[in-house]
């Protein structure tokens, strides 16, 4: 069954069309709930014949979700991604998938009271895509299982 929060996807790379693409095809999240940008082009061409709402910039679409999931292949792209948007980031769950990461690191580049889940990406022995997560701290117990579920669309969780 879907989860009925709202869900924007930004970022760099790959992983956002096919993380978004994974979310569709397993109904984690109804298409009318997911909130994409115009600029993104190849996510754009990818979801034009689903019901998900293209927003004309990065901040409308940010504006419009409970939890805001940025991906970038590197952390200084996910620093720069993070950048135009760390201002209206207070009270969402941002989902960072990079590389690397550290929910501290996220978290100094966005707003106070902003909730982290960082995903670290990588391939097995197998390539097969697996990621462990890391959660800040007083991340709400209620959302864990929809970050997750958002997460485990496209990786296997560690």
């Amino acid at each position: 069954m879907a989860h009925k929060i709202r869900v924007s996807f930004l970022g760099e790379g790959e992983i956002l069309p096919a993380i978004v693409h994974a979310v569709l095809k397993d109904c984690v999240i109804p298409p009318e709930n997911i909130f994409l940008s115009d600029k993104d082009t190849a996510v754009k061409e990818q979801n034009l014949k689903q019901n998900v709402v293209f927003c004309p910039d990065d901040m409308d679409v940010v504006v419009k979700g409970e939890i805001v999931v940025v991906t970038a292949p590197t952390k200084l792209e996910l620093g720069s991604a993070l950048a135009p948007i760390s201002g209206c980031t207070r009270g969402r769950i941002v989902i960072a998938i990079c590389p690397d990461i550290t929910c501290d690191y996220v978290l100094e580049r966005v707003s106070g009271g902003t909730t982290v889940l960082a995903v670290k990406p990588v391939l097995d022995d197998s390539k097969k895509p697996v990621a462990t997560l890391e959660f800040s701290e007083q991340f709400p117990p209620y959302m864990r299982t929809p970050c997750m579920d958002i997460v485990a669309s496209l990786f296997e969780i560690l």
